[in-house]
This record gives structure tokens, C-alpha cells and sequence, in this order.
């Protein structure tokens, strides 16, 4: 997976993170939520890093446990 198609790929969940994030009352669930998705694909950037490194870049990288 190119960097470009993870990017795209993150796309979706990064927006409804952000609308989460930015219009919940602070310490809402929404926003639990929002940060664990963020830690998510933060998560998954080092997933592909580590991947690109080692040339195992074949798996899905995108499964976020949060909004799925």
C-alpha cells in the first residue's frame, strides 16, 4: 500500500475524528472515542513504516476498532 492510498484510506475516519472532537463537550464520550481512533491511525502509520522497512506493506493497515 502506498502512502498516498493510506492516506485516502484514513481519510473518512480523520474527518468524523475531528467533527467528534471539535463540536462534543469536553470529556464526552465522543471525544474518548475520537482519541482512540486517533491513537488508531497514528498506530497505523507506524504499522507501515515498520512494514515498509521490513517489505511486508501486503496487509490492511485501516481497521479502526472505534468507528467499524
Amino acid at each position: 500500500m502506498t502512502i498516498d492510498k493510506l492516506c485516502k484510506k484514513q481519510q473518512a475516519f480523520a474527518d468524523k475524528l475531528f467533527m467528534d472532537f471539535k463540536y462534543t463537550k469536553p470529556g464526552s464520550d465522543e471525544q474518548h472515542r475520537a482519541l482512540e481512533t486517533f491513537h488508531t491511525l497514528i498506530s497505523a502509520w507506524s504499522f507501515y513504516f515498520t512494514s515498509y522497512e521490513t517489505s511486508d506493506i501486503s496487509s490492511d493497515l485501516v481497521a479502526s476498532p472505534v468507528y467499524s
